[in-house]
């Protein structure tokens, strides 16, 4: 009995020590990766601060952009994957490019390219789940290249992670409706598909009318075979939109508009001036 007695006693010991080394080790990792982090997250907040307001149509001069570059890429040694980072990191290389193309800086242009492809392919392979940066690598690869069955599936695979994020969407139909007749069947259908969604959101209506704008006859054709999915209201408000941009274009179950006098079904009517009387002699 006294050598049982023993054991659970030795037994009761080893199992205190175990949670306490557990527990100690717990306070130690956490200390660690406090370390490790701690400069991570203030690493991170300036650019994802540049890189939410870029997406949100604020541009940076290009001097800022290229300081904030150099101020990311002195901080490798931080060496852990963090898809946050990336993200914002190919986001700023993207804003450099466009604002080199908005300012046709020719050389800047083609400096940027390869910078941002290597930042996108580097955030991809630590989040892949990405649908944005798919559709910045098929812009990238199919502008260089042309349109090829490698590229198309960077672009399906932004279809099938972000399907339903707006404005990912906006900027993939832009481009989708661009390169529309030379797409594969299944990515047309996401685009004809993707464009009447665009337009039911019920707030995209000058964006959507200005991609339906810069389509041939045949794709505009499509576009609007297609629009018999969208909603009543949406399809009227359209028509109009194209209306004022000086298309008059039959939209499925939508009376063109016609001109004044009569407006979106109203009759405007001219009142014509009515002469003053004239005083009249007094007596």
């Amino acid at each position: 009995m006294a050598i049982q007695s023993e054991i659970r006693r030795v037994r009761r010991n080893a199992a205190r020590l175990a949670a306490r080394v557990f527990i100690g080790s717990l306070g130690t990792g956490s200390i660690v990766w406090g370390a490790l982090s701690f400069p991570l997250f203030w690493q991170q907040m300036p650019l994802n601060t540049i890189a939410s307001e870029y997406i949100r149509g604020h541009h940076f001069k290009i001097t800022t952009l290229f300081d904030e570059v150099k101020q990311t890429e002195g901080s490798r040694q931080y060496s852990i994957c963090n898809p946050t980072i990336l993200h914002d990191a190919a986001i700023l290389r993207l804003a450099i490019l466009e604002e080199a193309i908005t300012a046709t800086n020719q050389s800047l242009i083609h400096s940027a390219q390869a910078p941002l492809y290597h930042a996108t392919k580097s955030a991809l392979s630590c989040g892949p789940a990405d649908p944005f940066l798919w559709l910045t690598l098929f812009w990238l690869d199919s502008s260089k290249r042309g349109l090829d069955a490698d590229n198309a599936k960077y672009l399906r695979l932004s279809y099938a992670l972000g399907r339903n994020e707006g404005w990912i969407a906006l900027s993939r139909n832009r481009l989708a409706i661009a390169v529309f007749e030379q797409l594969p069947a299944d990515l047309s259908e996401d685009a004809l598909n993707e464009f009447a969604e665009l337009l039911d959101t019920g707030g995209l209506y000058q964006q959507t009318a200005g991609i339906f704008a810069s389509a041939s006859t045949t794709v505009q054709n499509r576009i609007i075979e297609r629009l018999k999915t969208a909603g009543a209201v949406p399809r009227k408000i359209f028509a109009k939109v194209l209306y004022d941009r000086g298309l008059t274009i039959k939209i499925p179950n939508v009376a063109i508009p016609a001109s004044n006098p009569w407006e979106d079904g109203a009759l405007h009517v001219q009142i014509p001036d009515v002469p003053a009387p004239e005083p009249q002699p007094s007596h």
